[in-house]
């Protein structure tokens, strides 16, 4: 027989119930936020961008009719102390809500980061993800089938061009291959009487003394070359291993960037005593640098009159797939954060909705992370090239990005000095890289 309740019972369960089903439409409402804005708590964001870029973001996003309740408060942070800065605060109880991290260090942060809350998933998903994003997104900010961050912009290495030295060399178009590229040398490299280089073809070749991202334009050479960057378990990198397809590759892509830099090359072109790269090409004493769309505004203040092109990265001959390498931000959420929830909202809204991203781009003039904004920028003459690359661009799981670097770059010195030659310089990069 069903248990009968006496009235007093009765009113004590009726209550009981109106307080569980308020407290879960409480916390329903505040992941959802209302009308697309964020739950009405106060999110600390930090990054390194400027703060009228995210500023003029927060106030659309927390305006009349956002329908969020939400106070948000951006602060920017150095640079060249961001990790450190981030890591302190987290450690101490005092970080952020949302911060920025790199698209290489998901390894590096992981493990202070909140992935997107599973009740959010009839909002956005891994689905969602790869709808909305270009794939190299998933490549960079998902782990173990959930997403860790979600960027405003996509950026990718190109080509940038001195037009007039091209056109003063009898060249129609940027080489749109590697061995175009190397065709091209002996038109636009300068030499005096001695042999000293005093126009320099592109900048490649050296180390980070002279080209910041020398690291980079290595590891994009591997991959279009097919190198395997990890051992089959994915617990350690393999591009310089021995025997096999991937130690030729990554050797071979790796001797192949070296040549720029070798005075016994006929494509010698380049050498750390040149100075930056980017000072070089604003001077006109070099004919084309690879860099990030974040070089142009620097060479625009360092030579406004300069009159440059962007193009595509070259490629592998006859490839069947275009290779970009990127570099970029993505928004994530403190683990420790009392209102990771709305966090997450908030990133979500802000990364998703196209008036609000294109706020970032516009700020910023950073190349767009949405296919939507991708699409609109396809006709724009420069930055058509980095919403095109968005699409091809790849990358690799780097267990630390910093010292991958620093270790490659060390490769490069190493070779350049003579201290080693470019295998033993490769193997000894990648053995530091595994802890060897």
């Amino acid at each position: 027989m069903p248990k009968k309740f006496t009235q007093r019972q009765a009113v004590i369960l009726l209550a009981a119930a109106v307080i569980v089903i308020g407290g879960l439409a409480l916390f329903f409402l505040n992941l959802r936020g209302g009308s697309g804005g964020a739950a009405s708590a106060n999110l600390t964001v930090w990054g390194t961008d400027s703060p009228k870029a995210f500023n003029d973001m927060i106030a659309k996003y927390v305006g009349p009719g956002s329908g969020s309740q939400a106070s948000i408060k951006y602060t920017q942070i150095d640079p060249a102390n961001y990790g450190s800065q981030v890591l302190q605060a987290i450690a101490a109880g005092t970080g952020p809500d949302v911060f920025e991290i790199g698209n290489r260090d998901l390894p590096q942060w992981r493990s202070v980061l909140m992935p997107l809350p599973p009740a959010l998933a009839s909002t956005f998903n891994l689905t969602t993800l790869q709808q909305d994003f270009p794939d190299v997104v998933s490549q960079n900010f998902v782990s173990g089938g959930y997403i860790y961050a979600l960027p405003l912009s996509v950026d990718t290495m190109a080509m940038i061009y001195n037009k007039d030295l091209f056109n003063t060399a009898g060249i129609v178009s940027p080489p749109k291959t590697w061995s175009q590229l190397d065709a091209d040398i002996a038109l636009l490299r300068q030499e005096n009487s001695s042999g000293q280089i005093t126009q320099a073809a592109f900048a490649l070749g050296g180390s980070e003394a002279s080209i910041p991202n020398a690291p980079d334009i290595v590891f994009l050479m591997m991959l279009q070359n097919g190198t395997q960057m990890l051992s089959s378990d994915g617990s350690s990198a393999a591009f310089a291993s021995t025997g096999g397809t991937s130690g030729t590759a990554g050797q071979n892509a790796f001797d192949f960037y070296l040549q720029f830099s070798s005075a016994a090359s006929q494509y010698y072109t380049w050498n750390d005593s040149m100075g930056n790269a980017i000072d070089a090409f604003a001077q006109g004493k070099v004919a084309a640098i690879f860099d990030y769309s974040s070089a142009l505004p620097i060479i625009r203040a360092k030579a406004p009159f300069l009159n440059y092109g962007v193009a595509q990265m070259p490629q592998a001959d006859n490839t069947q797939v275009a290779i970009a390498y990127a570099d970029y931000q993505g928004l994530a959420v403190n683990r420790n954060s009392p209102n990771a929830a709305a966090a997450w909202q908030f990133i979500i809204g802000l990364t998703t909705n196209p008036a609000d991203a294109s706020i970032y781009t516009s700020d910023t003039g950073a190349p767009p992370a949405l296919r939507s904004l991708i699409s609109a920028d396809m006709t724009d003459p420069v930055m058509s090239v980095f919403a095109s690359q968005a699409l091809e661009a790849k990358s690799w799981y780097e267990a630390n990005s910093t010292n991958i670097d620093t270790a490659v770059n060390g490769a490069i010195e190493s070779v350049l000095q003579g201290s080693a030659d470019s295998t033993t310089a490769l193997n000894e990069a990648q053995s530091q890289i595994n802890g060897g």
